[in-house]
């Protein structure tokens, strides 16, 4: 079967002030060169899950073993060209999925060939944890929230934005990773020529939504869009330590009239008062969930949070491998 290929970026983004990285175990199976991923050579192993525009499936490669996650499309003919150029864009950023390939299947329906992240996504990680332990504990909490601001930031800094930031949308791994995935609602900041894009945001997920994206046909241009993204982190974060959904009781069941009445007028989102948390977690939350996009926290002042910051990353790195062990 033919392949579209999406090159790979020949280097790595540089390193941002307080990323952390992880070292990596035991080297996985070597992974095929682009050009030599073919849709048959792919075995079915799994299923990971699916959307309104697609399934993914864990898929093996059968000459040399190596797992993929595959993204494919119920369309023959869905605009994924903006999602391939996002996919482009991130490529060799540590903190995002990598993609190796666009694929073609039988219909012609566009596939994408990613990195496969073995323990799912922090939704999942949390779904494992709510009954008797609740969310997830502090130490581990910075970690997660360290790996998360430092891939938006490469997504940012490649001229994206996200637009769907929620648990669901972050993948772990048993090493401890966290990586930012799934860019269907992506947009491109800035033209050929540089210039500052007006983006449609209001497709996602409005669980996840700051107030402005419930807007009718709202947009936004660069700033605008990556305000969103805060917001969405903020949410993200607030409902990994409660251990819930943070907006409503059972946003999954909640009306869109219902999601946009507590997000705009209802009381703000914030640590609980009597909840158990550093005043470095309650102001790394207030920081995001500004309803005012332009009093929010931008991601590079997020990078320098004291929440960040200070937390002891060895602790932080083991408690947070060690939570996502513990669902595997």
């Amino acid at each position: 079967m033919a392949c579209s290929v999406i090159p790979t970026a020949p280097h790595r983004v540089g390193f941002l002030p307080h990323q952390m990285m992880m070292r990596v175990p035991a080297a996985p199976p070597p992974t095929p060169a682009p050009e030599e991923l073919r849709l048959s050579d792919l075995d079915s192993v799994g299923d990971l899950g699916a959307g309104g525009f697609a399934r993914v499936s864990k898929a093996r490669h059968r000459r040399t073993g190596a797992v993929f996650a595959l993204k494919m499309s119920y369309d023959a003919d869905p605009d994924v060209e903006e999602e391939a150029e996002v996919l482009r864009r991130a490529a060799g950023s540590p903190h995002v999925v990598d993609c190796h390939a666009m694929l073609r299947g039988p219909a012609g329906e566009p596939a994408f060939a990613l990195e496969f992240m073995d323990a799912g996504s922090l939704g999942r990680v949390l779904c494992r944890r709510r009954g008797s332990r609740g969310g997830v504990p502090e130490p581990a909490l910075a970690e997660a929230a360290a790996h998360c601001v430092v891939g938006l930031a490469q997504l940012h800094s490649r001229g994206v934005a996200h637009l769907d930031v929620k648990p669901d949308n972050f993948l772990a791994s048993s090493r401890g990773e966290i990586k930012i995935s799934d860019f269907n609602t992506s947009r491109i900041l800035y033209g050929s020529a540089g210039e500052r894009l007006q983006v449609p945001i209001t497709a996602g997920t409005r669980a996840y939504f700051s107030p402005e994206r419930f807007a009718p046909r709202a947009r936004a241009g660069p700033h605008g869009a990556m305000a969103a993204d805060v917001w969405g982190l903020g949410v993200t974060v607030l409902e990994l330590f409660l251990g819930r959904f943070a907006v409503v009781p059972d946003a999954d069941k909640a009306s869109a009239a219902e999601l946009e009445l507590a997000i705009c007028h209802g009381e703000p989102l914030r640590v609980p008062e009597e909840a158990e948390a550093s005043p470095e977690l309650r102001g790394f939350v207030a920081a995001c969930l500004q309803r005012e996009p332009t009093r929010r926290a931008t991601v590079p002042q997020l990078l320098g949070h004291p929440f960040l910051t200070r937390r002891d990353v060895e602790a932080s790195r083991r408690a947070l491998r060690d939570l996502i062990v513990q669902t595997l």
